[in-house]
């Protein structure tokens, strides 16, 4: 007998070292290369990172702030993820519930009235059974695979809530993208106006300057076509706007409408460029950290396949109470019991496990290969933003000598041509210069803007 027992106890402890020889724990093995992820000429410092910056703090505008605030409530991509949140969260409090046993309860009655025409006759009478009983069935994680089920449910909640952040994250940027567009439209719409004014008062001097013969009738044609040009433009801006706060309404989730804003960039992001360093992003950007959590979650479906292939072992016990007589149910003669021990070892199953288990290791590493691709993909938009930033400032600058320059030129062309010195040509070319300058000065400011919107998010900013 005792033999028999230390046999028993021997192949539970080598079940129980097998199980943790066979299901492994996640290692991260993917390195952030700190030196060279980020393509920047200056050092980084590993205190200073604003992307931490949260998004109240970034944004100075009282009225996009107000727009950001009621996306974050309205914006239905952004309930969508709440929902898969709470779905992920319910699957996980059941995951947590894999290794405890299955209980079930019964009561039932039966009435059997047996036939006299039957093999037996009338000798066994019509009988009446009362039934209660408690099963319960436990399964012995001996492999692992019940600690991993667990955890893959562990992952999908955090990996859902990684989700949550990065539509945030990218909610809040496309509500400043489209309220400084608004705003870009907003100035070019005000350059536009001012143009037609001035073409308007160009056309009536050059209408005075064909009749005193100074100027062909080819002139007149000429300064007509701009005005009617910038008029076309101008329907094209203001054809822009309704779209852009139709777009931005929309994120706030609202029909589109009028939208109020204000009338100048008045967000300088005087920020210094502080990225941080490179490692930092795994744990501020929502997307590389729900890449990671995928990663994990593939590797423990590993786990499970690899389990698969190994004897399940389930213990069941039931018991209860049964008679014929109700006033004999809570009788000890009523009581009755049983204990099931089964070991189950697939052997053919149409190479169903074999396949599963080869199909989760190429997950596994196509998991892998997208949180690299995600870090490789984040340090090439960090680097982009910082070195787009850092040379916007020259392109700004050199843009606004060009309409400097242009604008004198307006002024001198139209002075020469009323004295005779020039001719029509040369001033429709200044004037028709002048604008196209100053409406690409307007995108070149909201470039510079949207540049730092887009480092911010790069650097995971804008969840918090």
């Amino acid at each position: 007998m005792k033999s028999i027992k230390y046999l028993v106890y021997s192949i539970l402890i080598g079940l129980l070292f097998t199980s943790c020889l066979l299901r492994k724990e996640y290692n991260r093995t993917v390195e952030v290369d700190n030196d060279h992820l980020y393509r920047i000429d200056t050092e980084v410092d590993s205190t200073q990172n604003f992307g931490t910056i949260i998004w109240a703090d970034f944004f100075k505008d009282s009225v996009l702030k107000q727009y950001i605030e009621k996306g974050l409530e309205q914006n239905f991509d952004v309930r969508i993820a709440l929902e898969n949140v709470e779905i992920a969260k319910s699957r996980f409090k059941q995951g947590k519930q894999v290794n405890l046993p299955t209980v079930s309860g019964n009561v039932s009655g039966a009435y059997t009235k047996n036939t006299q025409n039957g093999q037996f006759g009338n000798a066994f009478g019509d009988i009446t059974r009362y039934d209660v009983g408690l099963d319960i069935s436990w399964e012995a994680d001996i492999w692992g695979k019940l600690k991993a089920t667990s955890e893959v449910a562990r992952m999908n909640l955090l990996q859902q809530s990684e989700v949550k952040k990065a539509i945030t994250s990218d909610l809040v940027s496309q509500i400043a993208f489209s309220y400084y567009r608004l705003i870009g439209y907003d100035k070019q719409r005000d350059i536009l106006d001012k143009t037609i004014i001035a073409r308007q008062e160009s056309l009536e001097v050059t209408e005075a300057l064909f009749s005193a013969g100074e100027v062909t009738l080819v002139a007149v044609k000429q300064s007509e076509a701009l005005l009617y040009n910038s008029k076309v433009l101008l329907v094209e801006v203001e054809k822009n706007i309704e779209i852009t706060e139709n777009a931005l309404s929309f994120l706030m989730g609202e029909s589109g409408q009028l939208l109020e804003r204000d009338t100048t960039f008045t967000d300088r992001f005087d920020f210094k460029l502080d990225v941080g360093i490179p490692i930092q992003l795994l744990e501020n950007r929502p997307d590389i950290k729900s890449a990671e959590y995928l990663l994990i979650n593939s590797f423990e479906q590993v786990n499970i396949a690899k389990a698969n292939f190994y004897p399940s072992l389930k213990i069941s016990v039931g018991g209860g109470l049964q008679s014929t007589d109700l006033e004999n149910w809570f009788s000890p003669s009523s009581f009755l019991f049983n204990v099931l021990g089964q070991a189950t070892q697939p052997i053919w199953n149409q190479r169903k496990i074999k396949t599963e288990y080869e199909v989760s290791q190429s997950q596994e590493k196509k998991a892998l290969f997208n949180f690299q691709r995600q870090i490789l993909m984040a340090g090439q938009e960090v680097s982009n933003s910082v070195m787009i930033i850092n040379r916007q400032g020259d392109i700004i600058n050199n843009q606004q000598l060009e309409c400097d320059a242009y604008r004198d030129a307006v002024e001198y062309s139209q002075d020469l041509l009323l004295f005779g010195s020039a001719n029509y040509l040369e001033v429709i070319t200044a004037r028709q210069n002048l604008l196209q300058a100053e409406l690409v000065l307007v995108n070149r400011q909201l470039d510079l803007i949207t540049e730092y919107i887009k480092l911010y998010n790069a650097l995971g900013g804008g969840w918090s």
